[in-house]
């Protein structure tokens, strides 16, 4: 029996007819008649030619059980989150910083770093890992810089003591640190990405981004130091995430441009990062971040600020390391965290590698089963296969520690899908110029 796909959206718009679906990513413009049998699900009158087509984009489906495709992706998601054999480990050498951010949390935390009795577990924690081959590794923190010579002797020694191979490696940091040597480093150990924060341009990032040492501004020596990493090494992928908040998004579309028509390179990236900081209760985010439903918006402004927007709906992953089960952060007193945000907060310990042992299995439990993109809301989502299931912090967060946080996309709202459906029909691209991705 035919019928329409649950992922299936049409829609009309000033007399035309469309049709999109989100398994598929296709989407077009379809005469009035077609649309019409399609609405009123009068498929025999449908010409077979049309059929097959409709079949191959995943219009209309034979499949009795209109759930296949969810439960093929659950599927797809349990394989990767319990039988990978490559190990998500994050290690953060020290929660210190060289910056004394406002918002951030490491001023209010007594500052730790990695001992050399902790990089002896790291290496045995790893070779306890039997069933695992390979590692994703990122330095994290704190600032990671802050141990480079640290970094430098557990790089070594992952790849000498132990059979894993790095498979991938990258760092996040602020790059104020970076000279010569580490360049070095990076350039030897193969460092594949570096992902760099800034907070706006110069005047609004040295408000928030000043030295531990006397709040000195640090936006020229981050860029001094972007522009060297780029030029020494041509091969390695730099990232800059410009953290945005409705008091400066403009600042994106400035230094979008500056970066890519000034300072071209290929292997350099740029993002609008929507930050997060919580109200003061701690339920829902402050006025002056952006919500989910708030993002249309935004990319409609940075549009009309020059930045190259497609909004054509995208497949994205499901699900984070919470639901993986080789997947960590492990903190300089060997701590074991399972999210990024949960670290310095000694409440949100699942583990250590000092016994390598894992506890605190209400969390732990908690987020591996009861935060994943599978619930029943999602599988009856038009836009599940381009939703990635929001974060899965944030939905703990609501489920168990009475949150308001927004999780789903805003194209689950039909008006906002269509409203970024058609802004896909009128996108004039730059040439020249990268393309940021929707959502």
């Amino acid at each position: 029996m035919k019928k329409i796909s649950p992922y299936t959206f049409l829609f009309e718009n000033e007399g035309r007819f469309f049709i999109f679906n989100a398994q598929s990513e296709f989407f077009s413009e379809v005469k009035k008649e077609l649309y019409v049998m399609l609405y009123d699900r009068k498929m025999d009158l449908i010409p077979e030619e049309a059929i097959k087509l409709l079949k191959e984009k995943k219009i209309i489906t034979d499949y009795a059980n209109p759930d296949l495709y969810f439960h093929h992706t659950l599927t797809k998601f349990l394989n990767e989150a319990y039988g990978s054999k490559t190990m998500s480990l994050i290690i953060a050498p020290t929660t210190g910083c060289n910056f004394e951010c406002p918002y951030c949390f490491e001023p209010k935390k007594n500052p730790k770093s990695i001992t050399p009795e902790v990089e002896d577990k790291i290496i045995e924690y790893i070779n306890n890992r039997d069933h695992i081959d390979s590692i994703h590794l990122t330095w994290y923190g704190g600032e990671p810089l802050l141990m480079s010579r640290e970094i430098c002797r557990l790089y070594d020694r992952i790849c000498k003591e132990t059979e894993k191979k790095i498979t991938y490696q990258e760092i996040i940091t602020n790059a104020y640190l970076i000279n010569d040597s580490i360049t070095d480093f990076f350039r030897r150990s193969k460092m594949d990405k570096i992902q760099i924060s800034i907070d706006g341009v110069e005047e609004t990032h040295d408000k928030t981004r000043f030295t531990k040492d006397g709040h000195k501004p640090t936006f020229r020596k981050i860029e001094e130091n972007i522009e060297k990493l780029t030029s020494a090494l041509p091969e390695l992928n730099v990232s800059l995430r410009i953290n945005i908040h409705k008091d400066n998004f403009k600042d994106f579309a400035i230094l979008y441009s500056r970066y890519f028509k000034e300072k071209r390179n290929d292997r350099l990236t740029i993002y609008p990062g929507i930050i997060r900081v919580d109200s003061p209760d701690s339920r829902s985010l402050c006025h002056y971040c952006y919500n989910n439903d708030d993002l249309i918006k935004l990319y409609e402004c940075l549009e009309r600020e020059g930045v190259n927007i497609d909004y054509m709906p995208r497949i994205h992953h499901k699900g984070c390391m919470l639901q993986q089960t080789d997947a960590f952060i492990i903190g300089p007193e060997g701590e074991l965290y399972k999210c990024w945000d949960d670290v310095s907060k000694p409440e949100k310990v699942v583990g250590s590698i000092m016994n390598d042992k894992l506890y605190n299995y209400d969390l732990l439990m908690r987020y591996m089963h009861e935060c994943s993109p599978f619930d029943e809301e999602c599988r009856k989502c038009k836009v599940f296969p381009v939703c990635g299931g929001g974060c899965s912090l944030l939905r703990y967060r609501n489920k168990f520690e009475d949150g308001e946080f927004p999780v789903c996309s805003p194209l689950k709202n039909p008006i906002t899908l269509k409203r970024v459906l058609l802004n896909h029909l009128k996108e004039n691209h730059r040439e020249g110029m990268p393309v940021i991705h929707i959502l």
